[in-house]
């Protein structure tokens, strides 16, 4: 199951990440087209078209970081609930151990079968 949200938190950011590249591209792109130099008209319609489509992106990318951040919670309460799991199984082995009586070494058979 870990593996599974593992591989499934990994994808997610890889997807989040790429996201982030395009979204950063668009707000340059659009950052270029408002501050040109060489005083060219801008045309209204294009810029609102590249600021909708930056906008859209950007709640897309909200949206997925959402879903990084739950992925990465369902990861950490399995593997706190593995810990408490082995945490019990282990204080459970440890009282066996206290409650049984101390024996002395095993003894030990040699290669020919004879006990030493």
């Amino acid at each position: 199951m870990e593996q599974a949200l593992v591989e499934d938190l990994e994808n997610k950011m890889k997807e989040t990440d790429e996201r982030m590249g395009t979204l950063v591209v668009q707000v340059s792109n659009i950052e270029s087209e408002f501050f040109a130099e060489n005083g060219e008209q801008i045309e209204v319609n294009d810029l609102l078209k590249s600021v909708g489509e930056v906008r859209s992106n950007y709640q897309n990318l909200r949206k997925e970081l959402h879903e990084v951040q739950d992925l990465q919670r369902q990861l950490s309460t399995s593997l706190n609930l593995q810990l408490k799991v082995m945490q019990a199984k282990f204080n459970l082995l440890k009282e066996k151990i206290e409650k049984s009586p101390v024996r002395g070494p095993l003894p030990s058979k040699s290669v020919n079968g004879r006990e030493h």
